[in-house]
């Protein structure tokens, strides 16, 4: 085959959509084709009056470094360099050729390509590559911030990739199980869950996989999808986040919800109950009163008034699980009255059972003392119950306490922002496990052999009746701690003032039987009584005739005992007014009541407040 001729040469050199070129080392031009021509901007007669150094690198420092680089070597095989077009772009080219010896010495014979657009595509996939990484970082922040985890498993359930808040969920470092299958996983937890192999097959199959699993005492929501690329399944994608505490607090508030619904059952059941006890009682105690001792029938009303006495301890117990019961508010010191407690309990604490008391003197509670008295008592009872005969120690400590209005994880019932008394009752007793926590509180459940289940409800009705806040921590194994917030109190709140006694006394009561028997109970004790059957009737009896004092009860149709009591203030503010209530069916918390009788009361109850009352007028 014949070599090309010199013409041939030409040709190719002239036609070559490749810029090609010859020039000296010291820069000149000697040769150029037309294609270098259309790289940088000028005709090929233009460029031979152009030096290569100045004319066309970037930076003259870049030629020098190449040619100092490359002169030994004879050769140049893709350098890339950064050229300027006529119009001031910069152009990415890359340089081939060889150094050739001519007859005026030696020259670079070199062919030049535009890479421009490649460099530029590679910079933007460089950009995208960078904006790929930034999103799956902050991706995983946010995955993290949700305490959510997230894998890719390929077709042999090998996981290939994990990310999020893998050691915050699960407690290892996301890259543990890199490189194993889930069958490794399962088989270094025997608490996995088996399900997930399925959801993970069932995901390779083109199904999108939702369910609940526990792991390591968390709860998870776990999504397992189908991974795709180009159409094609090549994995399976899984995530899941920690729902431990929006279930727990999902349970509490059905159990809140549950909790008030029986709150409502039952203080509208203890009211009306406690009407009828009022009047059985009131009538017992009139007959008591004309029935001589040993007369026949006296033995059975005194069973009748006992047995009333006892229905009513039982309706003051669901009064206050409903929250609805005293309304007198007053401040406590809580140390005096917790030794109290240890004194009248202290012959059914058993000798091996310590108790460790820690009250500061300048702690103060704010509420009703009674109900104070009983939510201690409760606790303390519990707290002996629980250690029973082996002995232990129960430990009450008081501190003040600054509440921010967050839920905590214990709390059963959250107190608002503001400032209380924490005091705790702990035993180092069996503990409770969870359904015994949840369910505790619930009137009528005991784990008691002979107990009514209605102690801790009670505890709970009083503490959310004062706007206070409780908290339990138990365990098996681990005793038990119960931690009640009461509102606190400013050393200068003073015990609710008492008002003059009555001569004349108004009974406004919706119910007939109730109303009857109180006026025939103030009128055998000595004073005259006026009945009223509602409010508005009361109201119109206290500007038309002479009353001196008035007995109200609180929960009424149409115009409430409270909303009485307010007319009066405004009207008669000096006006003493006895509120006689067993059920604050709206909640409305403390009265401006001079004196309070809860119903059920005997006769004697009601002599003591009338004969006080009646002392301190002048």
């Amino acid at each position: 085959m014949s070599r090309p001729s010199e013409n041939d040469l030409y040709y190719l050199f002239d036609r070559s959509p490749i810029g090609m070129y010859r020039v000296t080392l010291e820069g000149r031009f000697l040769y150029a084709n037309p294609a270098l021509g259309r790289l940088l901007g000028y005709t090929v007669a233009e460029i031979l009056e152009l030096n290569v150094v100045h004319d066309v690198y970037v930076d003259p420092d870049e030629r020098e470094r190449l040619v100092a680089s490359h002169r030994k070597l004879g050769i140049v095989d893709g350098v890339t360099v950064r050229w300027k077009h006529r119009d001031g772009r910069v152009l990415t080219v890359r340089l081939f050729g060889h150094v050739v010896d001519a007859a005026g010495g030696k020259v670079f014979d070199a062919s030049a390509m535009d890479m421009s657009d490649v460099a530029a595509s590679h910079a933007e996939l460089r950009r995208q590559r960078e904006e790929i990484e930034r999103t799956a970082t902050t991706l995983d922040l946010v995955v993290r911030q949700a305490s959510a985890i997230w894998w890719l498993v390929d077709h042999d359930l090998r996981i290939l990739r994990a990310g999020g808040a893998v050691m915050e969920v699960l407690g290892f470092p996301p890259d543990t199980y890199v490189g194993a299958t889930l069958y490794d996983v399962i088989r270094d937890d025997p608490t996995a869950d088996l399900s997930s192999i399925d959801a993970h097959q069932r995901a390779l199959r083109g199904e999108t996989v939702m369910y609940t699993s526990e792991y390591r005492n968390k709860l998870l929501q776990n999504t397992i999808a189908p991974y795709r690329v180009d159409g094609e399944i090549i994995g399976a994608i899984g995530t899941n986040v920690d729902i431990t505490t929006m279930r727990a607090l999902e349970r509490r508030m059905v159990d809140a919800q549950r909790a008030e619904s029986l709150g409502v059952l039952a203080g509208g059941l203890a009211h009306d109950f406690n009407n009828l006890l009022a009047a059985i009682l009131g009538n017992a105690d009139l007959g008591l009163r004309d029935t001589m001792p040993g007369a026949p029938g006296r033995s059975a009303l005194e069973n009748i008034r006992n047995a009333s006495l006892r229905a009513a301890e039982l309706t003051d117990q669901l009064l206050a699980y409903a929250g609805r019961g005293g309304v007198s508010e007053t401040r406590v010191a809580p140390g005096p009255l917790v030794d109290e407690l240890l004194q009248i309990s202290a012959p059914r604490m058993p000798a091996n059972v310590a108790v460790v008391v820690d009250i500061p003197d300048e702690v103060g509670i704010r509420g009703d003392a009674a109900q104070i008295r009983q939510v201690m008592l409760n606790l303390i009872s519990n707290g002996r119950d629980a250690i029973g005969e082996r002995g232990g120690t129960i430990k009450i400590i008081a501190r003040p306490l600054t509440h921010d209005g967050v839920p905590k994880p214990d709390d059963v019932l959250t107190a608002t922002e503001g400032s209380y008394a924490i005091i705790e009752v702990s035993d180092d007793g069996h503990g409770m496990d969870r359904e015994t926590r949840r369910r505790i509180f619930e009137p009528f459940y005991t784990t008691k052999a002979t107990g009514h289940g209605l102690g801790l409800a009670a505890v709970l009705g009083i503490v959310r009746a004062h706007g206070g806040g409780l908290r339990l921590t138990s365990a098996p194994g681990e005793g038990s701690r119960f931690a009640v917030l009461w509102p606190a109190a400013a050393m200068g709140d003073k015990l609710i003032v008492q008002r003059a006694a009555l001569r004349t006394v108004l009974v406004i009561d919706d119910e007939v039987l109730v109303r009857d028997v109180v006026a025939r109970m103030i009128e055998d004790l000595g004073y005259a009584a006026l009945t009223a059957r509602d409010g508005a009737t009361g109201l119109q009896l206290v500007a038309n005739e002479q009353v001196d004092a008035v007995l109200v009860d609180l929960t009424m149709p149409r115009m409430s005992g409270a909303e009485v009591i307010s007319q009066l203030r405004k009207t008669r503010p000096d006006m003493p007014v006895i509120l006689c209530t067993g059920y604050d069916r709206d909640g409305r918390g403390p009265v401006d009541a001079t004196a309070y009788l809860p119903k059920p009361f005997r006769i004697e109850a009601l002599e003591r407040t009338l004969a006080t009352i009646f002392a301190s007028i002048h």
